[in-house]
């Protein structure tokens, strides 16, 4: 960071402190009953400062200390800067923890088991699906809390029946925080072997977009990263239990898998992403009136995520979001299209890339077009009799 960009970045920082409607305070508070955060984090949950200044908020602080002990003539200004960085860091936090449901009355504890940014992006992204040990986690640190507070009332001198409870209750301390560390980062458990091939799993989709199990499989054998006995369905399975840690979704296809970014998944061929998405979770209808629709189709977060991406991708379509039919189901989102034009665009895109479908959509698309053409040309021969 220059020298003299630090006047420019207190005053921006000062603006965004005060301007940012996604981190004032008073937006936070009318919120805490509804359990849900103002400000969207990133798709994989990783935080503002990590998300738009690419480090987290001690690695900039500690920056800035740093420029602080040789800038000493722009001391003040540098303090404003930490000071408005520790104030949105400490928004953020509160943020997160006012979006889990169940987190309500529970901030102290939190933050005693753990908040680091490590900590705080799995609770962004796991705080619901793994809610059962996190709650458990919290119960038993705060049952601990109440039997030691209740022995720091106690006048008398300890005799064994309170030392054996100090100590058990240290230890509910210490359960708890090895209960909330491992179902934030259930990948822990695993070998430094199945982390590395998750590692490089991740880097593979990020470069290469959407892959099968298998070709990921074959690409790692090549780099003698995998050993032979890691056959396909084995990192199958590693993939779908823990890949999410490494921002690895389930792809649109059953058996492939995808990178998600901060911004979206990452798609290097959007009508073979269709393609895929259409053969396993799409459709195309016609209508008794012969009106042709084509649609796509996804539940819960991940599939939300999907079609969000297709949306963005193929930059067309009606998107309905987080439709629910019941309480016992979950979300339901859809990428809806029905106007011809588009339809007849979109399918001519994938067909080449559809397999079980693909006699169908090319059948479709061929009458679809023979229509337009038999419309287009009676529009002209019609417009040649007016004038006449």
């Amino acid at each position: 960071m220059s020298l003299k960009h630090i006047g420019v970045m207190t005053i921006w920082y000062s603006a965004v402190l005060k301007e940012d409607i996604d981190f004032r305070t008073n937006i936070i508070e009318k919120e805490e009953e509804m359990f849900t955060p103002s400000y969207a984090f990133s798709n994989t949950g990783s935080g503002w400062f990590e998300t738009h200044l690419g480090c987290t908020a001690s690695n900039f602080v500690n920056r800035l200390r740093k420029m602080r002990r040789n800038h000493k003539g722009i001391k003040s200004d540098i303090d404003l800067l930490i000071d408005d960085v520790l104030t949105l860091k400490a928004l953020e936090v509160k943020t997160t923890i006012h979006g889990v449901s169940w987190a309500n009355g529970k901030e102290s504890t939190i933050k005693q088991l753990g908040a680091s940014d490590r900590d705080l992006k799995s609770l962004r992204r796991f705080g619901e699906s793994r809610k059962v040990g996190l709650i458990q986690a919290c119960n038993l640190w705060n049952n601990a809390d109440t039997s030691l507070k209740m022995l720091d009332q106690f006048t008398d001198v300890w005799g064994e029946e309170e030392s054996l409870a100090w100590v058990t209750a240290m230890q509910s301390k210490t359960d708890a925080k090895k209960m909330w560390r491992n179902t934030l980062h259930q990948s822990g458990k695993l070998t430094q072997k199945e982390q590395d091939t998750l590692q490089k799993a991740s880097e593979i989709l990020q470069i290469e977009g959407d892959l099968s199990s298998r070709s990921l499989q074959e690409r790692m054998l090549d780099q003698s990263i995998l050993h032979k006995s890691m056959t396909t369905g084995k990192l199958s399975k590693l993939l779908s239990m823990y890949g999410e840690e490494y921002d690895i979704i389930r792809g649109p296809k059953k058996g492939t898998f995808v990178k998600m970014s901060d911004t979206g998944i990452i798609i290097k061929n959007p009508w073979s992403y269709a393609a895929d998405f259409l053969e396993s979770d799409g459709f195309i209808k016609v209508s008794e009136r012969g009106e042709v629709s084509l649609g796509f189709v996804s539940l819960g977060i991940r599939g939300k995520a999907h079609c969000e991406q297709l949306h963005k991708s193929i930059d067309g379509g009606n998107l309905q979001l987080n439709q629910r039919f019941s309480k016992q189901n979950p979300t339901q989102h859809r990428l809806l299209f029905n106007k011809e034009d588009e339809i007849i665009y979109v399918l001519s895109k994938m067909i080449p890339y559809l397999s079980d479908k693909k006699i169908q959509a090319e059948a479709i698309l061929a009458k679809m077009e023979t229509i337009k053409h038999n419309t287009h040309h009676a529009d002209v021969e019609q417009e040649g009799v007016t004038h006449g």
